[in-house]
């Protein structure tokens, strides 16, 4: 978790986007997600290898096929982690604006299908957020994305203080100065 935390700081990111990979993978950099259109996530990541190759990452021998592949950069959280993090920051800086919410939704549904849909919103970002854009578009935004971005905030709001949500650890991001 440290070595996140300060990969996503040294992108100018919050920390706390190491929920993100909480989300996808519960932090197995070894587990693949199933088939989709764009072919097999893996990694903690779980880029997909369109994604992952424009972020650096080589597929390896295996990518066709929903198992851990050692030649697969994919599955090194090492490499994938500042892949992960160069990602993020590329979706913050386009019309997500800085929006948490909507760069979580733009990761799991795509850029591609979330940010058409902000470009029809008012450019002021206190009418081109999250919020705005389920009330706008609620039913093209799928139900997984939904959950997706509410259980990635929800587990940081655990996160800040899991003992008072009666968890038995303290916040992962407690080493960060401030936390």
């Amino acid at each position: 978790i440290p070595v996140i935390a300060k990969t996503l700081i040294e992108q100018g990111l919050p920390p706390q986007f190491f929920y993100l990979a909480v989300q996808e993978s519960d932090m197995d950099p070894f587990i693949s997600g199933p088939m989709t259109y764009k072919g097999i996530a893996k990694g903690m990541w779980q880029f997909i290898p369109e994604t992952g190759i424009k972020y650096g990452l080589k597929p390896g021998s295996l990518v066709e096929f929903r198992r851990p592949d050692p030649g697969d950069d994919r599955h090194n959280w090492q490499l994938a982690t500042p892949a992960a993090a160069r990602y993020l920051k590329d979706i913050y800086t386009m019309e997500a604006q800085a929006s948490g919410m909507l760069v979580m939704a733009c990761y799991n549904w795509g850029e591609h299908r979330v940010l058409p849909l902000v470009r029809t919103m008012p450019p002021n970002p206190r009418d081109r957020n999250f919020w705005k854009l389920l009330s706008s578009y609620r039913e093209k935004v799928p139900k997984e994305t939904y959950d997706y971005v509410f259980y990635i905030v929800s587990a940081a709001i655990i996160g800040e203080d899991p003992r008072m949500f009666g968890f038995d650890f303290d916040n992962p991001l407690g080493h960060l100065e401030g936390n």
